[in-house]
């Protein structure tokens, strides 16, 4: 009797890495996607000789993650980053300061006040008591350092990655080894001195052609089609496994499974679970997904005159500008531009910026950032190429309550034995954090 197949509900990067190792390992498979197409947030389109990345614009260069794109086909497409990729820069009185992650680097910086750098190089010595319960990134930060670096260094640096409120944000989720020195070593700074070593490589890369070439790549391997336009709405236990029902062009179906992975978005999931588990759908329905806008632009090299030679930089929202921050792409990947030209990623909505997506006129957020950003760059020309999107639901946010989140997934799996929550919220937003997921999923079945 043939094996039963393992429900993959959606075709993003983790849908499609995890369908991608179960097929490594000869356990079968299927692939459910509401939409047409494959790779999730991973989007690319190219736009007058310009390369945009709408999801991801880098991954992190980790010896495994360049292994597995060899193993896909990709290594002719690797794009490394330029050495001034190590360069970043925060935005602070309408100027560019370069900054380093290292607290003690940052010390003979102008960016922050002396009274600042003194809490950073004092901060070994002090005894500070968490509160009981969780806590957010910026009531951690403010207790063991002060509300300046909280303000100036957190939050750009978070609304980056997550493009999240640390007022919010869980540090036990976010920055998890923070907590854990202050546990261990009653220090942050001692704990980064202590464990510096283990941190990893800071090296990126990008792909020729965008990054939703991985997505390509991954579902071109696959030997079962995924199935597009096919929405799960219920799972329902039976005696034998779990009835799923579907909605497939148009026409409502049922089939049985004993083993499901959902891959979903927590409000997806959310309805999905909801006949087996009241309490968590309405814990997933209610995690937030902050709107985002992608503003990409492009410009002659020559009208940029204060140019960046780096990463980028990112803005903390006491300096109330309209956008969270630019990757410089054409600086770390030249190969994304035409030659003469740069382009420019720029990031605006999330947590905080939202209202402006929401509540106002689009083309006037459009010109308010293309002011405020040839103000920082000097810039004396129009850009040549311009493309604005919108992201309805974008990155999930880990905010304080989060733990109850994670501890009813655990329960729910537990009590629904062969269903697996595997969403980004719950294993990570980076591509290779999914990726090697994948792996540890599909061996874990393969064992069992």
């Amino acid at each position: 009797m043939p094996q039963q197949p393992v429900l993959i509900v959606g075709a993003g990067i983790s849908g499609l890495s995890i369908a991608y190792e179960l097929q490594q390992r000869q356990i079968p498979y299927q692939v459910m996607e509401a939409s047409d197409h494959a790779g999730g947030v991973l989007k690319s389109l190219h736009v007058d000789g310009f390369e945009l990345d709408a999801g991801p614009n880098s991954l992190a260069a980790s010896p495994e993650m360049l292994t597995y794109l060899q193993q896909l086909g990709l290594g002719d497409k690797i794009l490394v980053a330029s050495a001034s990729s190590k360069n970043r820069f925060l935005v602070r009185n309408n100027a560019l300061h370069a900054v380093s992650p290292h607290p003690f680097k940052i010390i003979g910086s102008k960016y922050l006040s002396r009274a600042s750098k003194w809490k950073l190089f004092t901060e070994r010595f002090r005894k500070s008591v968490p509160p009981a319960g969780e806590e957010s990134v910026s009531s951690f930060v403010t207790r063991r350092f002060n509300q300046e670096i909280a303000e100036y260094v957190f939050d750009p640096v978070l609304s980056g990655i997550y493009a999240g409120n640390p007022d919010k944000l869980s540090i036990a989720e976010i920055l998890p080894m923070l907590p854990r020195w202050e546990k261990e070593y009653g220090s942050i700074t001692k704990g980064l001195m202590k464990e510096k070593g283990t941190m990893g490589s800071r090296k990126i890369i990008s792909l020729k052609g965008g990054n939703a070439q991985l997505g390509k790549a991954l579902l071109d391997k696959l030997q079962t089609p995924v199935k597009f336009n096919c929405a799960v709405n219920t799972i329902q236990s039976t005696a034998s496994g779990y009835e799923v029902g579907y909605i497939e062009n148009g026409n409502l179906s049922l089939q049985e499974f004993s083993r499901i992975i959902l891959t979903t978005p927590a409000y997806s999931t959310a309805n999905m679970i909801e006949p087996l588990d009241l309490s968590l759908a309405g814990l997933l329905q209610a995690l937030e997904y902050p709107e985002m806008g992608v503003f990409h632009l492009g410009y002659d090299a020559a009208a940029i005159g204060n140019p960046v030679d780096g990463f980028g930089f990112l803005v903390p929202n006491a300096e109330k500008l309209h956008f969270l921050g630019v990757i410089c792409n054409a600086a770390i990947f030249p190969e994304k531009a035409p030659e003469g030209k740069v382009l420019f990623t720029v990031f605006t909505g999330g947590a905080r910026l939202q209202h402006l997506l929401k509540e106002g006129d689009h083309a006037v957020l459009r010109q308010q950032i293309l002011s405020e950003l040839s103000q920082l760059l000097h810039i004396s020309a129009a850009p040549v190429m311009q493309h604005f999107a919108v992201v309805k639901n974008a990155i999930p946010q880990l905010n304080v309550g989060f733990a109850q989140v994670r501890s009813a997934v655990e329960k729910f799996e537990h009590t629904w034995p062969g269903i697996h929550i595997a969403g980004n919220y719950v294993k990570g937003v980076a591509v290779p954090a999914l990726i090697q997921y994948a792996s540890q999923l599909a061996e874990k079945m393969a064992k069992n």
